[in-house]
């Protein structure tokens, strides 16, 4: 049976450098959420997303570098539509459904959760009745928290409300930080990254674009198959 694990291993070690060197890839979001932690969490900042980044700082007055790590502390600049946590937060800057559709919201829940088969949490004219934060930054007419770009624009929004603005001192962007997410340690982890943004931001191909970003792809792929045979 050993041996037989090991003749499985190597054809699938095989397979998967094979597939990497002919350029095909998956784009199922289990894989991409385990690539990013895989890959961007230790190298840099996804290029792709730096335009989204810039365009929501010069919405709402922040640095685009905080924006960045805040998205890195909270998903690993994921931007699956999958993403939720285990205490209801959605989307790439992991909002709660209901401050993103707004407090005044009724239901029983009191943490925040709102069941998306309830309640339409793209809907603009809900979202501003209840008082939420969600925001339309692509003006495609709906807020959409599972959205790069309307929940970056959310999360500029907020740090701007709260004493995150670019011309704001360290200690009010701190502040800012911690209204986003109460945890001193979150904000120590989000400055950590800020500072370091500031200092050099090194920016990364895109989604697989890579052959290292290719390999860290299949490996995952592979480990993941390995791991269902046991």
């Amino acid at each position: 049976m050993k041996r037989l694990m090991l003749r499985l291993t190597s054809i699938m070690l095989v397979t998967v450098l094979f597939l990497v060197a002919i350029g095909w890839f998956g784009q199922d979001d289990k894989v991409n959420n385990a690539l990013y932690r895989a890959y961007y969490g230790d190298h840099g900042v996804p290029s792709d997303h730096v335009s989204v980044y810039e365009d929501a700082a010069d919405t709402y007055d922040v640095d685009w570098r905080l924006l960045a790590a805040v998205h890195r502390v909270e998903t690993i600049f994921s931007h699956s539509a999958s993403m939720r946590s285990s205490v209801g937060a959605i989307g790439p800057f992991q909002f709660m459904p209901r401050t993103w559709l707004g407090w005044q919201y009724d239901t029983d829940d009191q943490k925040g959760d709102v069941p998306e088969d309830e309640v339409d949490l793209t809907d603009l004219t809900l979202i501003e009745q209840y008082g939420g934060l969600g925001r339309d930054g692509n003006n495609d007419g709906q807020a959409d928290p599972h959205s790069l770009i309307d929940s970056a624009h959310a999360a500029a929004y907020y740090l701007s409300e709260h004493g995150g603005r670019s011309t704001d001192s360290t200690e009010s962007i701190r502040s800012a930080i911690f209204e986003y997410n109460r945890s001193e340690q979150y904000v120590d982890n989000v400055m950590s990254y800020y500072e370091q943004y500031q200092d050099e931001v090194t920016l990364l191909p895109g989604d697989a674009k890579s052959t290292k970003q290719q390999v860290a792809r299949y490996a995952i792929r592979y480990l993941e198959w390995f791991a269902s045979l046991t």
